[in-house]
């Protein structure tokens, strides 16, 4: 069984700018997979059905604070 996880940093100040940051980086993952891969169109899908493929996990954290687990530690 192959997992596959993505995480991208730094993605925003709110939900919905990480949201779309997440989208647009998506789009142009798969952009690049299918101009290698263009038979695998169906297979992979676009940024507006990642979620039935996908769970996204938003975690928010502090400037200058230490986190172990997703549990600030200083």
């Amino acid at each position: 069984m192959n997992t596959h996880h993505f995480m991208f940093r730094g993605a925003g100040r709110s939900r919905d700018s990480a949201r779309l940051a997440l989208l647009n980086a998506w789009r142009t993952h798969r952009t690049a997979l299918l101009e290698r891969y263009p038979e695998r169109a169906d297979s992979i899908p676009d940024e507006h059905h990642i979620e039935d493929h996908f769970k996204i996990y938003y975690l928010e954290f502090e400037a200058d604070a230490g986190y172990r687990d997703g549990e600030r530690v200083v």
